[in-house]
């Protein structure tokens, strides 16, 4: 799932570069699309190509983790080392605000912030924090449980994972954005969200914390289901 380089730079660069992507493509989609009156499918789509891509495109640099929440999934089963877990977390922020920098300059600052209950969708209802919690977290486990059986589990077909991953996000919006806005990426979030919503703190609680559970279920469980060597 890594390259061998001891250089951590070209991983580096590579889980910016696919955060950035990410950020500026989901967000921007949302933007263009109308904000709040974006079209759900559309969104979902957005997010699910342009993740599709960037994991294919980087998946033989960094592994493609383009999420904080997934790393600290890798770093607490020894996947990643503590260090370059930290690295890449934050290479991952660091493309995801300037994602958010570049939107905001040309007028789209703050658009594309998952929020509970607002964002996208007629049909959206308000939840509280600890079902927004619950929400972003159970969205979560199904992207790391796909993460794991398509882009670690070394039984997985060769090349399926960016089409699996894709997918996944893609249904997990469909589901999950009238309600929470469907992050499942702390950085996703983070990256709008400092140049449109600071002013809204009970969100860091959510699209951090749920994200982050969601992502220990989600490798813990896998590793429970697959006890030998397939997902090392």
């Amino acid at each position: 799932m890594y390259s061998m380089s001891d250089n951590p730079m070209p991983k580096l660069y590579a889980e910016a570069v696919a955060t950035f992507a990410l950020t500026f493509v989901g967000a921007g989609a949302i933007w263009v699309g109308g904000g709040a009156d974006a079209d759900l499918l559309t969104v979902a789509v957005a997010h699910g190509i342009i993740l599709s891509v960037m994991v294919t495109a980087t998946m033989n640099i960094s592994g493609a983790h383009i999420n904080p929440a997934i790393t600290i999934g890798f770093m607490a089963t020894k996947r990643i080392d503590s260090k370059l877990g930290a690295q890449y977390i934050a290479a991952q922020l660091a493309g995801a605000l300037l994602a958010g920098g570049i939107l905001y300059s040309i007028g789209g600052g703050g658009f594309g912030t998952p929020a509970p209950g607002t964002f996208p969708g007629e049909n959206g209802a308000l939840v509280n924090t600890q079902q927004a919690i619950m929400i972003e977290a159970i969205l979560t486990f199904l992207l790391m449980t796909v993460i794991m059986g398509t882009a670690v589990d070394n039984r997985a077909p060769a090349g399926i994972a960016g089409f699996g991953i894709g997918l996944v996000v893609m249904a997990d919006i469909l589901m999950g954005g009238p309600l929470t806005g469907a992050a499942m990426n702390p950085a996703r979030w983070f990256g709008v969200w400092v140049f449109g919503d600071m002013a809204n703190n009970i969100d860091l609680i959510i699209y951090t914390v749920g994200p982050i559970m969601g992502a220990l279920l989600g490798v813990l469980l896998w590793d429970k289901m697959t006890p030998d060597d397939s997902s090392e």
